[in-house]
């Protein structure tokens, strides 16, 4: 028979939730309707899935290797070891003067149960949440100090997240969450198997009164407003975290984190940040090329009224124009720079001018020596 393990794919040690999502994985690739004639092949994977998923059924499989539903470990032989016949108490030929070893005691974690009774699970910590937080060019420049709510799950204080109340030590187990049952593992030879106490789900306790405060869920929602510091040059993308600000959950040890990502809002196309830089695509006209101008760009965060700079005489098209420590603060000390792209367009005015004034532009321009490339 194939391991039941290796045929969905995973280790003898996954959870539940391991296993479920192996076999989903597996149907959508394997299922008869995506493969005809893929049947035999689908009915192991089912046979596996149907084991595994069942705890009292995947515990008869390690023991046994037996896939039988209703199967549970045989607890009598005629003989016992050496070949002498068993006793009344069914003991007989048993290591260790006639008594059943522990399994768990023996082996460990070697048959699901972890590292032995002693030892206690830990339980994993909850999944991280993502937000984006929208800022405009103004709040990277400036940085920026708010508050965000938000809604969450936390444990009631009442019952301390359990959803009852005055708890009764559960009788099938006294307490301990775990019951222990013999179980044959070769001719003549018993164990003892301690599994997960069903009358208690493993808890060791029995529910009492249930908790009025949050309806036996356990949780009850108890939203928490967060202080967000946005440091001034701050970049896009940059994230900030906020530790185990996720909702408390009986599965989890710890809540998970909250992460925020910052990313820009801005809509404003003729002034946009480049890293450290601030850039502006500015159009002049021809005159402006041919004997320079003073520009201003409104929209800088550090300059409400507008910014000036001053494009030299002979810019052209695509040239850039630097105007120092107008940029984004940098967080290590000094600003960017304002980079300003030049565009240069030839206006009806410009037109008339250049007809006008033809005969002096010719001689101006044609009158000039001719310099050779080298």
């Amino acid at each position: 028979m194939a391991d039941l393990y290796k045929v969905l794919g995973v280790s003898r040690g996954a959870d539940s939730s391991e296993i479920k999502k192996a076999y989903f994985a597996l149907a959508k690739v394997e299922h008869p309707d995506k493969k005809p004639g893929n049947d035999e092949k689908f009915k192991k994977i089912q046979e596996a899935y149907d084991v595994l998923s069942d705890a009292n059924r995947r515990r008869v499989y390690d023991m046994t290797g037996n896939t039988q539903e209703n199967a549970a470990p045989e607890m009598g032989m005629p003989f016992g070891m050496g070949g002498m016949p068993m006793g009344m108490g069914g003991m007989g030929g048993m290591p260790m003067g006639g008594m059943p070893f522990n399994l768990h005691e023996m082996f460990g974690g070697m048959f699901g149960q972890g590292q032995g009774p002693s030892k206690k699970q830990v339980k994993p910590k909850g999944s991280n949440k993502h937000h984006e937080l929208s800022l405009s060019l103004d709040d990277f420049y400036h940085g920026k100090k708010m508050r965000m709510d938000l809604e969450r799950e936390v444990f009631c204080d009442d019952c301390t997240g359990k959803g009852y109340l005055n708890y009764k030590t559960c009788n099938d187990c006294k307490g301990t969450g775990t019951k222990e049952s013999m179980v044959q593992i070769g001719p003549g030879m018993m164990a003892v198997n301690r599994g997960v106490c069903g009358a208690c789900s493993g808890q060791g306790r029995r529910n009492g009164t249930a908790c009025g405060k949050c309806k036996t869920k356990g949780l009850i929602n108890k939203p928490k407003t967060l202080e967000v510091n946005i440091e001034p040059g701050s970049n896009v993308n940059d994230t900030l975290l906020f530790t185990e600000a996720c909702s408390d959950h009986p599965d989890f040890e710890k809540p998970g984190d909250l992460i925020v990502r910052l990313i820009a809002a801005d809509s404003n196309l003729s002034i946009y940040r480049d890293g450290l830089h601030i850039r502006h695509d500015c159009t002049i006209t021809l005159e402006d090329s041919l004997i320079g101008c003073t520009k201003k760009v409104m929209g800088h965060p550090a300059h409400p009224n507008g910014l000036e700079f001053t494009i030299p005489a002979g810019s052209q098209t695509t040239e850039e124009v630097r105007v120092k420590g107008k940029g984004m603060p940098d967080k290590r000390g000094g600003f960017g720079d304002m980079i300003v792209r030049v565009s240069v367009t030839v206006t009806k005015d410009d037109r008339a001018v250049l007809e006008k004034n033809m005969t002096l532009l010719q001689t101006l321009f044609r009158n000039q020596p001719v310099v050779e490339s080298l």
